[in-house]
């Protein structure tokens, strides 16, 4: 998975301050990729709350999906491979 942060619906607002990119690298200047294989990893790593959830959020039309649905895509935490923990 390639993130740009600067992409992101979360780029510099109190979810990003939460995000794993965030946390691990501070956010970075340039594109960061995170391998598959690191997934379950990372999962594990945010299930057992020692590492925050990925937050990333591409960017979106406001007027093609509304700026409602947005807020609720924020409010839910994602782990690496872009899956609710727990599901």
């Amino acid at each position: 998975m390639r993130i740009d942060c600067s992409t992101c619906e979360m780029y510099r607002s109190a979810h990003c301050d939460d995000c794993l990119v965030t946390v691990m690298l501070r956010p970075p200047s340039d594109e960061v990729e995170i391998d598959d294989d690191l997934g379950d990893g990372l999962d594990a790593l945010a299930g057992a709350g020692l590492v925050p959830v990925l937050r990333f959020r591409p960017r979106r039309d406001p007027d093609a999906d509304g700026a409602a649905a947005a807020e609720d895509r924020a409010a839910e935490p994602e782990t690496a491979r872009g899956r609710r923990l727990g599901a």
